[in-house]
């Protein structure tokens, strides 16, 4: 088993870090340089689960639960986004983030990844429409070089819906929404889908080398470690006079929580397991973002960088009992979204406002160590990206298949010059079909989960209280779970300036608010993108068995559906132990 190299490069990363002068030089107004891009995105980070709004909600009496120094200092170094705001789960986050599209506009579904409808053969499927074009696409046309580490959940049907296909060189990584940290499989902790093949034939893996099923590296290590070991490589062997972009999506801190056991020995003071274990994996998290940045400093590109660190949703709180589980032993979330109401798949601020922060030697100088108020959606980093690279974002590609086009917004300017570019700023926020901000006000429709604030007796060492425990899984367990009676279906009002816990319901003092954000809402959802994405289809186990030698890998040859495709493909059995080039794949797939 590899040796996991957590608290051991302190030293580096703080020398990376805090050096002044050429190692976080600053950008100037006019910087003609595209920068290097580091985009980090990290599973189920609970808002109050980092360091700096630990130490904020405790009025600056640092409680040890978790120790995020790394995080901590770049985000002092950088640029706080205090509103930053994304989708209540996972998959319908990413797709917006590598699509430019509010989730409404491209995915808000978390569909299984193996789902199909032959009858569309552009958008009947899990993820981002095929002709919906990818930030790496964007990026790679203006002369940069794009890899992908890590969680994809974005679509895996087609090529065209890999990190290959939306325009990543490398992707080491996985297509589901959870996979083991040991064996790369699918396990019942991963809450919304077991693995279906498993029905059909042996238990898939879901790791993926760039153009082959990434046979031999599964089950060798901690996942993670991987993947961070991959990253580090990428920053190692890029030669620094090109653009780099580099996506690393951590499998922390998901479900299962999962986390070698000496690692999980510094939180013994935790007596609750899953506590523990959270806060092991976010520790281990830190760690990495650390090493990433020492490799840029290593290589002198950290000067040139500009980071971006979000979460995909907000912390779950919650316990679920996932598909395929024999017993009646739920999966618990374990994060901490203090003093946000909610979390994980509610539309509360705990589900959709997330930690996040820029860095890097590309931001102002003046603009280092502030906050910025500013909205900004996860969809933005599109435009944003487009801006720094010198490349229009408009997506032609979608245009022509009659797809919505872009909704990001680029704050470019706002964030690297000291220029404010008011003609750029977002005052309203689509968040789903049951919620909309507008200004400093939010509203909330229908009945929510999670109603409560997460962790009502919080104490370093005791037991986790949790909002909601569905018995069952999936939207319809989830929606039909008892609340604390708060019943928003004809709409509940907060001011998030104000009051950001949402404490103080607002709705009856502002009859004339309501009536007009629920009309607003109503008009917005009237251009919601609503795909029949389809059923899960067992040509998926047949190809991944037959032609990947028992790896989730994609499984459809578009154009076309032809109607003999399993026929082909269970007639056709991969060598073992050896990549399978989806070349090759299409080849066996059109014989």
């Amino acid at each position: 088993m590899r040796t996991l190299k957590l608290f051991l490069t302190g030293a580096a990363v703080a020398l990376a870090l805090l050096a002044p002068g050429p190692a976080l030089a600053a950008a100037t107004d006019e910087t003609p340089k595209k920068p290097h891009i580091l985009l980090v995105v990290v599973d189920d980070f609970g808002y109050n689960n980092i360091g700096y709004h630990r130490t904020e909600y405790t009025n600056g009496k640092y409680e040890a639960e978790v120790n995020t120094p790394t995080l901590d200092r770049l985000m002092r170094q950088g640029i706080k986004l205090n509103r930053h705001y994304v989708y209540n789960y996972c998959s319908p986050s990413r797709s917006s983030l590598q699509s430019g599209r509010l989730p409404v506009h491209v995915s808000v579904e978390n569909t299984n990844p193996v789902a199909v409808n032959p009858n569309d053969p552009v958008s009947g499927f899990s993820g981002i429409p095929r002709n919906m074009t990818g930030i790496a696409s964007k990026l790679r046309s203006a002369g940069y070089r794009t890899h992908m580490t890590g969680k994809w959940d974005a679509g895996m049907a087609t090529w065209d819906h890999t990190p290959m296909g939306r325009g990543y060189e490398t992707f080491l990584g996985y297509y589901h929404h959870a996979n083991d940290e040991w064996t790369e499989t699918l396990s019942t902790g991963s809450v919304v889908h077991g693995d279906m093949c498993s029905k059909f034939g042996p238990e898939l893996v879901d790791l993926w080398n760039t153009t082959g099923p990434a046979i031999g590296l599964n089950g060798t290590g901690f996942e993670d470690q991987i993947f961070a070991d991959n990253s580090l490589q990428i920053i190692r062997d890029h030669d620094p006079s090109e653009p780099l972009f580099l996506f690393h999506s951590f499998r922390s801190v998901h479900t299962p929580l999962q986390i070698p056991s000496e690692n999980e020995k510094q939180y013994l003071f935790l007596l609750n397991k899953h506590k523990r274990r959270y806060a092991a994996m976010v520790a281990f998290m830190d760690t990495v973002v650390g090493d990433l940045v020492s490799a840029l400093a290593e290589k002198d590109m950290w000067k040139d960088t500009f980071m971006v660190l979000t979460s995909d949703n907000g912390g779950p709180i919650y316990g679920i009992i996932p598909p395929g589980s024999l017993l009646p032993r739920p999966v618990f979330g374990a994060a901490n979204n203090l003093p946000l109401r909610g979390g994980k798949l509610a539309d509360w601020e705990g589900g959709i406002r997330v930690n996040a922060f820029v860095s890097g030697g590309a931001l102002a100088a003046a603009k280092r160590g502030t906050v910025l108020e500013d909205y900004i959606h996860i969809a933005d980093w599109y435009a944003t990206f487009c801006e720094a690279a010198g490349v229009d974002p408009t997506d032609d590609r979608a245009a022509a298949a009659n797809l919505p086009p872009i909704d990001s917004i680029s704050h470019w300017k706002r964030l690297t010059t000291t220029q404010e570019d008011a003609a750029n700023q977002r005052t309203e926020i689509h968040v789903s079909a049951m919620a909309l901000i507008q200004g400093k006000y939010k509203i909330v429709t229908g009945t929510d989960n999670e109603i409560a604030y997460d962790f009502l007796n919080m104490t370093k060492t005791g037991l986790m209280p949790f909002d909601v425990h569905a018995v069952g899984y999936g939207p319809s367990a989830i929606k039909n779970t008892l609340t604390l009676g708060r019943d928003c279906t004809a709409g509940c009002l907060f001011d998030i300036i104000a009051d950001p816990n949402e404490d103080n319901e607002i709705t009856k003092d502002n009859p004339e608010i309501v009536a007009k954000m629920m009309a607003r809402l109503k008009e917005l959802n009237k251009n919601n993108f609503h795909p029949d994405r389809g059923q899960p289809s067992k040509l998926a186990c047949t190809v991944s068995n037959k032609l990947y030698s028992g790896f989730y890998g994609p499984f459809i040859d578009v154009p076309g559906f032809p109607s003999s495709l399993a026929d082909h493909a269970q007639h056709q059995v991969a060598p073992a132990r050896e990549n399978v080039h989806l070349e090759h794949v299409a080849q066996l797939l059109r014989s």
